[in-house]
């Protein structure tokens, strides 16, 4: 086991650590995180509001297997309204409480790894199933896919941007996390040693 002194630790950080440029894209790539946080915080304040979080408008939310008629989809689309009809109060507040860990591992740089590829399919699952993907397509008027398929891509987006590196809790966290650190950002050091 190799043992450093601390000159030899600070020189070692000096050579690894993040130049101005790259610092300051982590920094803009933490801001759009954090922005998009606040985004999945005010959509799941609205879950957690009397109608939804009761199961009262889940047949306006999962309402989509009528108008989609692919036999896959209009399964898939099914199965998910039927969950949400068995069991509507549980089903909202599950919804609630995983929007609201989202909006909160964004916000605070969470298990940013974790967070990012959950929410793309979180996102994923909701655009299917609630949203059908927007389909038909083939009905006049239709404007676009529905507003969840920039929920899939932003996220997988602010994982290649390293989002999670600055300006988050991951960085306190992961030597914590031992063999579970991968669930956390990597910190910008580790990037600016990537990146030479």
């Amino acid at each position: 086991m190799a043992t450093y002194t601390n000159s030899a630790l600070d020189a070692d950080r000096s050579t690894t650590a993040p130049s101005g440029p790259l610092l300051r894209r982590l920094h803009g790539a933490a801001a759009v995180r954090i922005a998009f946080g606040l985004v999945w915080a005010v959509d799941a304040s609205f879950k957690w509001l009397p109608g939804f979080i009761h199961g009262k408008t889940l047949d306006d939310e999962m309402g989509a297997a009528k108008t989609v008629h692919t036999p896959v989809l209009h399964q898939w689309i099914s199965l998910w309204h039927s969950v949400a009809d068995s069991h509507p109060g549980a089903f909202a507040v599950g919804t609630a409480v995983v929007e609201t860990c989202i909006a909160v591992g964004l916000i605070f740089g969470l298990l940013g790894n974790l967070v990012f590829v959950g929410s793309a399919v979180y996102a994923l699952g909701v655009w299917s199933a609630a949203e059908a993907f927007g389909l038909p397509w083939t009905e006049s008027g239709i404007t676009d896919t529905g507003v969840m398929a920039g929920y899939v891509f932003a996220p997988l987006a602010l994982l290649y941007a390293y989002a999670g590196t600055t300006w988050s809790l991951d960085a306190r966290l992961m030597p914590l996390l031992g063999k579970a650190a991968w669930l956390s950002s990597p910190s910008p050091e580790e990037i600016a040693a990537h990146l030479r």
